[in-house]
């Protein structure tokens, strides 16, 4: 009888420390109770010192506050061992330069935030889980791909692949497509991959046949009423303004850029500069502000990330060149979308399914799929000069 109780309380000391580990290994990294990961931030200033120690290394600078008087700032990373085996250095970190930094604040210091991100003097991001070569560049395929908390990491530059398509029509060549310099994969060379027709058309898969059309529509009579009063002049690409976060995610092979915390994911569109955040706690508010990206809510299931979009304010779906039939959908829409990444870290795919009951009769479902890059993502800026004829 001893026996059996001693060993019935022995296999319940091991499962206790089997749900214990867990926390004490997140709470290794002091995230869980230095830092509110549900806040974020982004703060930029000037390098004053750099300490790579162990556990956390620390990168001092000032920052300006609104009153123009100077303020001491800290970021913390990883432990210093760890960073120099990641190629990272104190050198990195010139006292005098500009760093700009996105991260959660500290709890109880607001001057001391946990580092995501740090951008550089000359545009280069470096995330907090990725490797350096000895020029101090990021290292295509060595990041890792899980964070901390256990999740993927999404967090870097993602641009479109790059298709096959027919040749250029005599005397006028393609438009759109990227320069033949683009690169996005280590020897240089452009990365193409294998493109599955999205849903409602037909066509063949495979390498060399081209950019697929986009699947078709099912308006509503509404929808049909109010495409046929579409005009050109009402692109919003026509007056620097993004259409919408499905269309511009993947227009012209523009490149992307992912930040991420372990309450927040932030993308920045690479095509008019559209900047949405996902909330990974919490629900929908109860008043939203409507707007062209909405109110982004993420969620989890496994590796894949489930986010729910809506407030949106009226717009389009698809807004054509010319006099084609534009798409409109209203404040009512909501956009699910589904982002895997792969397990090599390299592609992002993200499927999406859009549902309109004013100017859809049916969902709209579509995918597409966008590659890691090291290349430095740079801001849209767009300047529209179709009237400026001088």
């Amino acid at each position: 009888m001893t026996h059996k109780r001693n060993l019935i309380i022995g296999m319940l000391a091991s499962l206790i420390s089997i749900v214990i580990l867990p926390s004490n290994a997140v709470a290794h990294h002091g995230i869980t109770g230095q830092f509110d990961l549900e806040q974020v931030l982004r703060v930029k200033g000037v390098v004053n010192r750099v300490r790579f120690v162990n556990p956390h290394a620390y990168v001092y600078f000032k920052v300006k506050n609104d009153q123009g008087d100077e303020e001491q700032w800290r970021c913390e990373l990883r432990s210093g061992s760890l960073l120099k085996r990641k190629g990272w250095s104190v050198d990195m970190f010139a006292i005098g330069s500009t760093i700009e930094i996105f991260g959660s604040p500290d709890r109880r210091d607001p001057k001391t935030v946990y580092t995501e991100t740090i951008t550089f003097e000359n545009g280069t991001v470096v995330a907090r889980y990725q490797a350096l070569d000895d020029s101090g560049n990021v290292i295509l395929g060595e990041r890792e791909l899980k964070r901390e908390d256990g999740t993927p990491n999404l967090a870097g530059n993602w641009s479109e692949p790059v298709r096959d398509g027919p040749p250029p029509r005599d005397p006028t060549p393609r438009s759109e497509g990227p320069p033949p310099e683009l690169s996005l994969t280590i020897d240089g060379s452009p990365q193409r991959i294998e493109i599955l027709p999205p849903v409602g058309i037909q066509g063949v898969p495979g390498i060399g046949s081209g950019r697929p059309r986009p699947p078709l529509y099912a308006p509503t009579e509404i929808g049909h009423a109010e495409a046929s009063k579409y005009s050109g002049e009402d692109n919003p690409r026509f007056n620097c303004e993004p259409t919408n976060i499905l269309f511009d995610y993947a227009f012209d092979q523009m490149m992307n850029k992912i930040e991420q915390t372990g309450s927040t994911i932030v993308i920045t569109y690479g095509f008019m500069d559209l900047l949405r955040t996902i909330h990974l706690i919490g629900d929908f508010p109860e008043n939203i502000e409507p707007n062209v990206a909405g109110y982004s809510v993420g969620k989890w299931e496994g590796d894949t990330l489930v986010v729910h979009t809506k407030g949106f304010k009226p717009g389009f779906l698809q807004a054509p060149r010319g006099a084609r039939a534009g798409v409109r959908h209203g404040n009512q829409m909501v956009i699910t979308e589904r982002f895997n990444m792969s397990e090599d870290g390299m592609e992002l795919k993200r499927e999406y399914t859009v549902v309109d009951p004013v100017y859809l009769a049916e969902p709209y479902s579509g995918s597409n799929s966008s590659l890691y890059t090291t290349e430095k993502f740079i801001p849209y800026e767009c300047e529209e000069l179709k009237d400026e004829t001088q």
